[in-house]
């Protein structure tokens, strides 16, 4: 049995009710990755989380994509921070512990 991996680009908006041009329009900012099946724009499975997240930053919060694109970034440097911290958390606990 094989797995489907992406969805199209045309039942993701149908499914969501929302205009393929958006879809389009994150894939130009950079803010999610398209496939190409058959010369057929594709959603991967793995982006769907985040664009679910886009839409209602767009749709229901009615930021702009450059907006959009604004916060994706800081969200990611937010969450990277985090990691940096959890890490620096854990070697001094580790050293914590040694001494």
């Amino acid at each position: 049995m094989e797995t489907k991996n992406v969805i199209t680009v045309t039942e993701f908006c149908q499914h969501y009710n929302i205009p393929e041009q958006f879809i389009l329009s994150l894939n130009e900012y950079e803010l999610v990755e398209l496939a190409k099946e058959n010369n057929t724009p594709c959603i991967y499975i793995t982006e769907i989380q985040t664009i679910e997240k886009l839409i209602r930053f767009h749709f229901e919060l009615d930021i702009n994509m450059e907006g959009i694109h604004a916060i994706t970034n800081l969200l990611n440097k937010v969450e990277r921070l985090q990691e940096d911290v959890k890490a620096l958390n854990n070697k001094l606990m580790f050293y914590e512990q040694v001494t």
